[in-house]
């Protein structure tokens, strides 16, 4: 369960440390890191139909948090899905796939370019044994393209690569590709990502299904996020899906947004004195900010 943070804990580091906060600026500081705090990302899941947007989404947040059928494009309006594991939570945002109909599609470019603006991240999802990226290809130039321009995160997943041939070769007893499997699967991953002109590591295999690769793809999102939200969305991911690394990352992003905001209030910025006595008593508090996270 997320825990409020101690205020009294961290002005009382800060001051051991040479940094005094006078009363005010502990109520700005309080004010500013609890605004940080209560911020709800947004992440947005697009892809053509059929390729497990809704499978991915269930398996990474542990929960049914959105429809899946196996028969039909189950999801025909944009579904907004409030995550929340006991404080503010993240939105996960599951759209309608591209592919079903002209008339749709253009429908579905409207909705896209609404959405786009409104997220912090982005996973544009394919479906890994599909030889026909056209439809994915158009969507993503003509309208996701500007906004990763931009620098907004954005991941291609290959989804469903337990079913690229052989798939016969699937290693049940260890979750993993065979050999040859393998060797088909980091193919795929290098035509694809020439296909979106992307680099390799914004491009991810995994199955939902299999539950596999699934911690990479946790890895590289907390990366590309803002320091400021590193932990606020990896404390709605399945446990089991944080690694080392991501919590690493979670904790120095906060714990450098603790020194800004600090910093900002004190005026580190104008001092490098108090500057150097921030940095030097914000890192004193992990005691403070693991006690922030249920999963420390």
């Amino acid at each position: 369960m997320k825990k409020p943070l101690d205020y009294d804990a961290l002005f009382s580091v800060l001051s051991g440390g040479g940094v005094p906060v006078s009363d005010a600026q502990r109520s700005r500081i309080s004010a500013r890191l609890d605004e940080i705090h209560s911020y709800q990302p947004v992440v947005g899941v697009m892809g053509k139909t059929g390729a497990g947007k809704s499978s991915l989404c269930n398996a990474l947040f542990g929960k049914d948090v959105c429809g899946v059928s196996d028969v039909e494009a189950c999801t025909r309006d944009q579904q907004e899905v409030e995550l929340n594991t006991g404080g503010r939570g993240i939105k996960l945002i599951d759209v309608p796939g591209v592919g079903e109909s002209r008339e749709r599609d253009q429908e579905y470019s409207d909705l896209y370019r609404d959405l786009i603006p409104k997220t912090d991240a982005l996973f544009w999802v394919l479906k890994g044994d599909d030889r026909a990226f056209s439809t994915d290809e158009a969507f993503y130039k003509n309208i996701v393209r500007p906004y990763i321009d931009k620098g907004k995160p954005f991941f291609v997943v290959l989804n469903q690569v337990d079913k690229i041939e052989p798939f016969r070769e699937w290693d049940e007893q260890h979750n993993c590709p065979g050999v040859n499997q393998s060797h088909n699967i980091e193919q795929k991953r290098r035509y694809v990502s020439q296909v979106f002109d992307l680099p390799l590591s914004q491009v991810l295999a995994v199955s939902a299904n299999e539950r596999y690769s699934l911690v990479d793809l946790v890895d590289e999102l907390i990366h590309a996020l803002p320091k400021e939200q590193k932990f606020i969305v990896l404390d709605d991911v399945e446990d089991e899906y944080r690694s080392r690394k991501a919590r690493r990352e979670a904790e120095q992003g906060w714990l450098d947004t603790v020194g800004d905001v600090v910093g900002t209030v004190v005026g580190a910025v104008a001092d490098s004195a108090v500057g150097r006595a921030v940095g030097k008593a914000v890192g004193s508090v992990v005691s403070v900010i693991k006690g922030f996270f249920f999963w420390w």
